[in-house]
């Protein structure tokens, strides 16, 4: 047990209690104020947010800027719905839809072969080389259509 206490004293190591340091880092940095407002309003025992707030101060930006976009949209309810209306998105042209010769060409193909089957339409690896599914393939059938008679 010896060996321990005789290893800390060669190695330089202070073995006393180090009470003056450990009162200074308890204590915190000394404060030094610039300015005497400050200096006279500034209570030790509150927090840093505790003692801004106090004083009328932000402790972040992002505080002071939410405050700020409170009182804006307290004060200008009506043109926030104006400015609202004015942004809604206009109603998009139809544009009608298309699709690739050599797709309509595999479609037909696929309507010869298995007729309104679209589980085997979705089997057959030689014609549907794309693999899509029977619903994917519902879906184009119907869009050909819809292009034949328009």
């Amino acid at each position: 047990m010896g060996k321990k206490a005789a290893r800390r004293k060669s190695t330089g190591k202070q073995t006393k209690s180090q009470t003056r340091k450990r009162k200074r880092q308890l204590a915190g940095p000394s404060l030094q104020f610039g300015h005497v407002a400050v200096k006279n309003h500034w209570n030790r025992k509150d927090t840093l947010r505790q003692n801004y707030q106090r004083l009328g101060l932000a402790f972040t930006v992002k505080e002071a800027v939410k405050a700020a976009e409170k009182k804006e949209e307290k004060a200008g309810i009506i043109t926030d719905e104006l400015t609202k209306i004015q942004n809604l998105p206009k109603p998009a042209k139809y544009v009608p839809k298309s699709m690739d010769l050599d797709e309509q060409r595999r479609l037909l193909r696929l309507m010869r072969k298995h007729g309104e089957d679209y589980k085997k339409m979705a089997r057959d690896i030689k014609i549907n080389v794309y693999q899509k599914t029977a619903a994917q393939l519902k879906n184009r059938i119907e869009l050909l259509r819809s292009l034949q008679t328009a």
